[in-house]
């Protein structure tokens, strides 16, 4: 994957539409974008900047265009959680899970599927 570059809150949520199915249309995804008030003219514009982003591919079929995702869900989490990771915690995963365990804000089980991940983690290297 090339340089990876970050997508907006607004543009995240045009990719999720994507991601669920693909590819889609134009109307497919404004119908399914209705609920957030956005004009076409806006959703347009997510899904152009999406394209210059290279996250979306753009195939004409008639006087269609079809949105096909470039990026998979899993791959755009990833590096946004690095991103994220970097950005706030110096690329500390460690700093990050230690800020959550000292506010309190972690329940039980989180830190119990967490304790999981390591175990695994340890046990595969």
């Amino acid at each position: 994957m090339e340089k990876y570059v970050s997508i907006s809150e607004s543009e995240l949520q045009v990719m999720k539409v994507i991601w669920k199915e693909s590819p889609q249309t134009l109307q497919d995804i404004l119908f399914k974008l209705n609920h957030t008030g956005w004009s076409t003219t806006t959703i347009q514009t997510y899904l152009a900047r999406l394209v210059k982003k290279k996250a979306l591919i753009t195939k004409r079929k008639g006087k269609r265009y079809l949105y096909y995702p470039a990026i998979s869900e899993s791959e755009c989490l990833l590096e946004e959680s690095k991103h994220f990771l970097h950005r706030i915690y110096d690329g500390s995963l460690a700093k990050m899970v230690s800020c959550f365990i000292k506010s309190g804000n972690l329940p039980k089980s989180e830190l119990e599927s967490l304790k999981k991940l390591i175990e695994q983690q340890d046990k595969q290297q």
